[in-house]
């Protein structure tokens, strides 16, 4: 029996083969950079995006607040940027900042208090009642300090805070457990977003807001001890 009349078809078919794989592969290495470039939007509407310095415009920096829990870098198309610190906690009350960042090119202007709508782990609304300031909540000094609009250059930022307890009242209800916030920064609804962000109200059912205004300046530290007295130095 001839061998080679037997072999010789056989090698194209294979050599075929391995390239119809080689394609395949190529094909998903591609779509898989593809996807790991671009930033991703969830089902949910909340955005998952990759990297923060490929979505600034450009001449824009934005600074991290190193206490913020993970949220959506890229810049939107309203040109502002929600973001929630690290909530301090005393003897079951809570309070917590919310930062807005003008990461646009244009002025942008908030006045009074947002709307605030507090999510559970499936983006449903609970049951929450949202006032204005820290009434039938706690009694907080310099809750509410804003008296007017807060007028915001691209790259500057204002603040609002919110005041809840977390306790457990009622055992014949659930405990509020929010996990995002709905966000919309002059209490229209427009310009909302979703903040990812624990809430726990137990079954209070309350959250205070405050209205904008701009960070308390950062008091510097003093170069030697008793430098800040009045009386340093005399």
């Amino acid at each position: 029996m001839d061998t080679d009349a037997i072999e010789t078809p056989r090698a194209p078919l294979f050599r075929s083969a391995a390239r119809r794989r080689r394609r395949r592969l190529l094909g998903s290495l591609a779509a898989a950079g593809l996807l790991s470039a671009c930033g991703t939007q969830t089902s949910s509407g909340v955005a998952a995006v990759p990297d923060e310095a490929t979505s600034r415009p450009s001449g824009l920096t934005v600074t991290p607040d190193t206490a913020a829990p993970t949220a959506p870098a890229v810049c939107p198309d309203s040109g502002v940027l929600l973001r929630a610190a690290e909530a301090n906690a005393a003897m079951g009350l809570r309070e917590q900042q919310i930062e807005l960042v003008n990461c646009g090119r244009r002025v942008y202007t908030v006045n009074g208090h947002p709307s605030v709508q507090v999510l559970d782990a499936d983006l449903e609304p609970l049951e929450v009642t949202v006032g204005h300031g820290a009434s039938g909540i706690a009694t907080v000094d310099g809750f509410e300090t804003a008296t007017g609009p807060v007028r915001l250059k691209p790259g500057e930022r204002a603040v609002m805070r919110l005041l809840w307890r977390n306790l457990v009242t009622d055992t014949t209800r659930p405990a509020a457990d929010g996990r995002y916030l709905r966000i919309a920064p002059n209490g229209d609804g427009r310009d909302a977003q979703t903040v990812p962000d624990h809430v726990d109200l137990g079954t209070t059912g309350k959250l205070g807001v405050s209205a904008w205004a701009r960070p308390a300046p950062d008091r510097p530290a003093p170069d030697r001890p008793g430098a800040d007295r009045p009386d340093a130095g005399s």
